[in-house]
């Protein structure tokens, strides 16, 4: 019995992250990507209007983060969105969600360690790619310490990084903007690619935001979660935003957008020395950056690493996946599945601007599944939502629920059309995926192991705060 307890507990993660690390670790996983890495390639999209485009990226994630303080006041649990899927929807489904995230970990695991190598190249020319792989080795060995230590870590990365150098950055910037910039005058004007140029753009962006959706892998990890995980996503929503908004009018307001396009290279630390920043301070800032972009690639291992976790425990995955260090606390093979995968995937020094794209589309996919699952929710386990400490109106959740809907599916319209051979390649993964799904549940079958009756079950971190 005592060792039946003893398994039972090494396929369980702790609760050891507070109010502050789950702000910190939101507001770095979102903050570090976006506004450092991928601004030159939205404007050079979108034009002047860059500031437009963070705001329509906004607007999806404004309503997924409503979506996901509803279905985590209720169903709280870590590698929430395979959880949620394979209960409310199917296993099958789930598996596709799954398998969408494991490539969009992978592929943004490579991206922002590759955006961490193109700061670096500040100091030593050439070294993208290798810096890329050091960085990446680095923070995987922190997460294999424990959750508590990974949290501590994300906090003083978030504050030291995303948060000072974007102040910084306003303090500095906001005082040297040039409304000619700004207004797009005597270049075609504020809108030179038209709707369609910025909604691109908001695509591209909307990667920028995906932080807010990574709450649901750890919700089995956060102290007190049907008060902290909404408060923790209102507090970082606020503050990335307004962020945002204004770090986007200083760029296109220092820089000519045609001078941020990707081929010129041109990051937040090209508008300092545009301002006139040199020498130490300018050093100085630079390392700031550098934390700033570690702090995302440290919370994307961070959360989504517990997806893999849930899907072993429920046996769609080698059962190894599951396992917990008894020291740290950690899922030590699942961490290593995704920092090996992208590490392997640097190697190869793959198209910095197709993983973009990449990003964008497979985090599209499982967010326009995932948004089914409020409506479920309520269907399924009534008694769940009965203990939320947060409600919503059935016709306001109707509204939400198909504006994602659409959003989503426009989005991957708008990337099939600029990127196929992405969407080719994403196809063939997903092909590959099925067919390992048939040969699993087939093998789950001889074992006599009902992979329907295993998601039919919730999970026990759930049932703790009920």
């Amino acid at each position: 019995m005592v060792e039946k307890q003893e398994k039972k507990e090494e396929r369980k993660l702790r609760r050891e992250l507070g109010l502050g690390s789950v702000v910190f670790f939101l507001f770095g996983y979102i903050v570090g990507a976006g506004i450092l890495i991928q601004a030159g390639t939205a404007a050079a999209e979108t034009g002047p209007a860059l500031w437009l485009a963070f705001i329509i990226a906004g607007i999806p994630n404004v309503v997924s983060a409503i979506i996901i303080y509803y279905i985590v006041s209720a169903f709280p649990v870590s590698g929430g969105a395979w959880v949620y899927t394979s209960r409310l929807l199917s296993p099958f489904i789930a598996f596709l969600v799954l398998i969408s995230l494991m490539i969009h970990i992978i592929g943004s695991l490579a991206f922002i360690s590759m955006g961490f190598g193109i700061y670096l190249e500040s100091f030593f020319p050439n070294i993208k790619y290798i810096a890329a792989i050091i960085i990446l080795s680095i923070f995987y060995a922190i997460n294999i310490l424990g959750v508590k230590t990974a949290g501590w870590v994300q906090v003083v990365l978030a504050i030291l990084g995303d948060f000072f150098i974007l102040i910084l950055l306003l303090i500095i910037g906001l005082p040297n903007i040039s409304f000619e910039n700004l207004a797009g005058i005597g270049d075609q004007g504020l809108f030179p690619t038209g709707f369609f140029g910025i909604f691109l753009g908001a695509v591209i962006l909307s990667f920028s935001y995906a932080g807010f959706a990574a709450i649901i892998e750890i919700g089995g990890e956060v102290k007190n979660p049907k008060k902290n995980i909404p408060l923790a996503i209102f507090i970082s929503l606020i503050m990335v935003t307004t962020l945002y908004i204004l770090v986007s009018i200083v760029m296109t307001g220092v820089f000519n957008y045609t001078e941020l396009s990707t081929s010129d290279n041109k990051t937040i630390i090209n508008v300092f020395t545009q301002i006139g920043i040199q020498g130490g301070f300018l050093i100085f800032l630079n390392i700031l950056i550098l934390i700033a972009i570690a702090s995302t690639i440290h919370a994307v291992i961070l959360a989504y690493s517990r997806d893999l976790f849930s899907a072993a425990r429920d046996k769609m995955l080698p059962s190894i996946l599951s396992d917990v260090n008894k020291r740290f606390g950690t899922p030590h093979w699942s961490v290593s599945f995704f920092c090996l995968s992208a590490l392997i995937l640097l190697v190869f020094q793959p198209n910095y601007e197709d993983l973009q794209y990449l990003n964008a589309l497979t985090i599209a996919v499982p967010s326009l599944i995932l948004a089914f699952i409020p409506y479920l929710l309520g269907k399924k386990y009534p008694e769940l939502l009965e203990k939320s400490r947060f409600k919503i109106k059935k016709s306001y959740l109707a509204i939400l629920v198909i504006f994602n809907v659409a959003y989503s599916s426009i989005s991957i319209l708008a990337i099939i059309g600029v990127k196929w051979y992405i969407v080719v390649i994403v196809a063939v993964l997903y092909l590959i995926a099925i067919i390992y799904y048939l040969l699993r549940k087939k093998w789950l079958k001889k074992k006599g192991i009902n992979l329907e009756e295993i998601c039919k079950k919730i999970p026990e971190e759930t049932l703790e705060v009920i």
